[in-house]
């Protein structure tokens, strides 16, 4: 591997379930074969690999593009995408209905595949990464962010450390829409959006990398951000209440503040600062409830 680029670098993975009936099945999926499926696959150069496990949906979360299963969190030192890690002896097991469960697709879509071909891999290629680029009208796309290894701003909240409390972090990816410049948006996040969180109490922190599109496209996102507060009553009195100071833009895909389409242009989801999944580390195999 002395000719691969060292390129450390960091991943997030927004994990909606679509109904709390595909829960089971999608934990189920999860931990007895994507785990060590993934384990088996990029070991070797990936320094964590961790699922943070979403807070409950707050009041309102939907238009927020809230995830409510996990954040999958990735430590790559090498891109995933080299066409010389395609060469895999197991292939990696990836079935649509995961898809199903996660929003990606939906059932007729599901059926479509089964019938006329179509699912992740049937044309003989990589049927995870073909998954991870899922993006169907109709349905919410897959969101997966690559960002540098480090924080790139700190904007508030510097030196706090876990001795300060627990933390409700808000992690967001974010995108504008079709005819909207970066520059446009930028100025709408950094100066309109970015100093009501800024000047909220409830928001104990914030930090910002911008989204290394050159990996994968960056599933049509520019920004993530993550939000810090106690609680979800925090977070509600900031992301609900203190935006609706905010003027709608002309561009604006919903009423009320993200004003961004969700799922699609704004997901999101609040984790804590520790996870017991921190794979790499914890994953003992999927031993069952007796």
């Amino acid at each position: 591997m002395a000719d691969f680029k060292f390129e450390p670098m960091r991943s997030f993975i927004y994990v909606n379930c679509a109904k709390e009936d595909y829960r089971p099945k999608l934990q189920h999926w999860l931990y007895k074969t994507h785990v060590p499926d993934s384990i088996g696959q990029f070991e070797p150069y990936v320094t964590k690999y961790a699922f943070y496990p979403s807070f409950p949906t707050p009041p309102e979360g939907e238009r927020f593009g809230y995830c409510s299963m996990q954040l999958t969190e990735h430590h790559w030192l090498v891109s995933d995408f080299d066409e010389r890690l395609g060469i895999k002896a197991i292939a990696e097991t990836f079935p649509p209905e995961v898809l199903l469960w996660q929003g990606n697709i939906t059932e007729g879509m599901l059926e479509a595949m089964k019938k006329n071909g179509g699912a992740p891999g049937d044309d003989g290629g990589d049927s995870g990464n073909e998954a991870r680029s899922t993006n169907m009208e109709g349905a919410n796309p897959f969101i997966f962010c690559f960002a540098p290894y480090w924080w790139e701003d700190d904007i508030k909240g510097k030196g706090r450390t876990i001795e300060d409390g627990a933390n409700y972090r808000w992690n967001v990816a974010i995108g504008y829409p079709e005819g909207v410049s970066a520059e446009e948006g930028d100025r709408w996040l950094f100066e309109e959006v970015i100093p009501v969180f800024e000047a909220a109490p409830e928001c104990t922190r914030i930090l910002h990398s911008k989204v290394k599109k050159e990996i994968n496209g960056g599933s049509g996102m520019e920004h993530i951000l993550e939000f810090w507060f106690e609680n979800q009553s925090g977070w509600y009195q900031t992301a609900v209440e203190a935006t609706k100071t905010l003027k709608k833009p002309a561009w604006a895909q919903q009423d009320q503040f993200p004003f961004l389409k969700p799922y699609h242009k704004f997901i999101s989801v609040a984790v804590a600062d520790f996870t017991m999944a921190n794979n790499l580390v914890n994953y003992h195999g999927y031993i069952p409830r007796r």
